[in-house]
C-alpha cells in the first residue's frame, strides 16, 4: 500500500504530463470502442427490424429502396403494383399470409401505412406473439380510422379520439388531403423498430384520400378485393408492397423463382438485402477498426517511451530511496505502479468515453430512423480492452525493470 501511495504522489508531481498520457490512451481506445459498438449495434438493429418481414413483393426497381421504404419507413416508394398480385399471393398454396401495404402520405413527417387488419395478427416467427400489439384502443375497422405507433403518439400528442389530416408525399409540408380527416382509434405498444413512428390505417383510406371523391364514403370496412373494381385509377387501387409469409423455406424459394419470370413485380428477401448491405459496409468497418487498433498501438508505444523517460528524469529520487533502505524490487514496483495507474486510468476513461459517445450517437440515429440500436456486448470490445490493459502492463514493466536495475552510485553524487 505504501508503494502505491508513493507512486500516486510521484504522478501528481507532474500532473500535466501524466494527464496528457491518460488522454492519449483514452482517446485512442474510445475511438476503437466506438467503432466496435456502432458496427455491432447497427447490425443488431437492422436485423431485428427485418425479422417480421419474411418476403416482400413490390414494383420493379431497386430492392434496397423497396426494403428501405417498407421495412424502415425511409426513402420514397418505388411505385405501385396492381392489387390483383396481392390477391393472387393470398390464394397461392405456397403462401400462409399476404398482406398488402400502401405508402405515400405522412402526418408531420410520420409515415402513413395503408394496410389490412391481418397485419395485427402477423407474427415474425412461429410461436411468438403478434408483432404489432394494441396498447390503447382497438385496431382500425373503417376507412379513416388510424392506429398510431408508440413514438408517433408520444411526439405528436395525439390521443384516442383525436383527429388529423395527412399530407401527400413522405416529407412533412406537402399538400394536405382536405376533407379526409383521420380519427385515432388505437395506439400500439412499443416494438423497438421503425413502426414505432408509423401511422397504420386501412388501405381503402389511402385509396380514397387519393381519389377524386370530395368526401370519404361513410361505410363499414370492406376488403380491398371487394372494392378493387370500383375505380379504374391504378393509384387508387394499387399496393406499394405485399408482406408475404411463405409456408416454408422451400415454398419461399419457389415463389422467388416464379417472380424471376414475372414482369409485373419483384420479390425480395429483406434479410438478404440487409446482409448484402453489410457486405458492402464491412470493408469500411474493417478499415476503421484497423485504424483504431493502429492508433491504440501507437498510443501505448508513446506511453511506454513517456514512462521510460519520466523514470529516467527521477533517477536521483530512486537513488535516495535505495540509499535509505529501499530494495531494487521496491523501486521496480513503484515504477510499475506508476505505469499501471496511468495506462489503466486511460483505458477506463476510454471505455467510458466510447460508451458515452455511442449513447449520444445511437440516440440521434434512433430519433431519426426509429431503429433500436442496441444489442449484446460485443466480444471484440472485451478483447480490445483486455489487450490494452495487457500491453499497458508490459509498457510499464520495461521501464520499471530498466530503471530499477541501474547503479545508484552516480546518482548520489552532489
Amino acid at each position: 500500500m505504501i508503494l502505491w501511495l508513493i507512486a500516486w504522489r510521484n504522478l501528481w508531481a507532474k500532473p500535466l504530463q501524466n494527464l496528457l498520457t491518460v488522454a492519449v490512451v483514452a482517446t485512442a481506445l474510445a475511438m476503437t470502442v466506438l467503432v466496435m459498438l456502432v458496427a455491432a449495434s447497427v447490425h443488431y438493429g437492422l436485423v431485428r427490424a427485418t425479422e417480421p418481414f419474411d418476403l416482400l413483393v413490390g414494383a420493379k426497381g431497386s430492392p434496397n429502396q423497396l426494403v428501405l421504404n417498407t421495412v424502415f419507413l425511409q426513402d420514397a416508394p418505388i411505385g405501385n403494383i396492381d392489387y390483383a398480385i396481392a390477391a393472387e399471393l393470398a390464394a397461392s398454396p405456397l403462401v400462409d399470409t399476404a398482406i398488402a401495404m400502401g405508402f405515400g402520405d405522412n402526418y408531420r413527417g410520420y409515415r402513413l401505412v395503408g394496410t389490412e387488419p391481418a397485419l395485427f395478427e402477423h407474427r415474425g416467427k412461429a410461436g411468438q406473439p403478434p408483432w404489432l400489439q394494441i396498447d390503447q384502443g382497438r385496431p382500425f375497422q373503417a376507412p379513416f380510422e388510424a392506429v398510431l405507433g408508440a413514438k408517433t403518439a408520444k411526439e405528436t400528442g395525439l390521443k384516442l379520439g383525436g383527429q388529423f389530416v395527412s399530407s401527400h408525399g413522405v416529407v412533412a409540408g406537402g399538400e394536405t388531403h382536405a376533407g379526409h380527416a383521420y380519427t385515432v382509434v388505437g395506439i400500439l405498444r412499443p416494438v423497438g423498430g421503425p413502426y414505432d413512428q408509423a401511422i397504420l390505417t386501412s388501405l381503402q383510406s389511402i385509396w380514397q384520400a387519393h381519389s377524386h371523391e370530395p368526401e370519404p364514403k361513410a361505410q363499414a370496412a370492406v376488403s380491398p378485393a371487394d372494392g378493387a373494381d370500383d375505380d379504374d385509377d391504378d393509384h387508387d387501387h394499387g399496393a406499394t408492397a405485399v408482406l408475404v409469409k411463405p409456408k416454408g423455406y422451400a415454398e419461399a424459394l419457389r415463389l422467388y423463382q416464379q417472380f424471376q419470370k414475372d414482369r409485373r413485380a419483384q420479390l425480395v428477401f429483406p434479410s438478404q438485402v440487409v446482409a448484402n448491405l453489410f457486405a458492402l459496409l464491412g470493408q469500411g468497418e474493417k478499415a476503421l477498426s484497423l485504424i483504431g487498433y493502429s492508433v491504440l498501438a501507437m498510443a501505448l508505444l508513446l506511453v511506454s517511451f513517456s514512462m521510460y523517460w519520466s523514470s529516467l528524469s527521477r533517477t536521483r529520487d530512486r537513488a535516495i530511496l535505495r540509499a535509505v533502505g529501499a530494495s531494487w524490487t521496491d523501486i521496480f514496483w513503484i515504477i510499475l505502479a506508476e505505469g499501471v495507474l496511468v495506462v489503466w486510468s486511460g483505458v477506463l476513461a476510454g471505455v467510458l468515453a466510447g460508451h458515452g459517445l455511442f449513447s449520444l450517437l445511437t440516440a440521434l440515429l434512433q430519433q431519426k430512423t426509429g431503429i433500436a440500436f442496441a444489442g449484446p456486448f460485443p466480444l471484440a470490445e472485451a478483447y480490445a480492452v483486455a489487450g490494452a490493459l495487457l500491453v499497458g502492463l508490459l509498457a510499464a514493466v520495461i521501464p520499471a525493470w530498466s530503471v530499477a536495475r541501474r547503479s545508484i552510485a552516480e546518482n548520489l553524487e552532489a
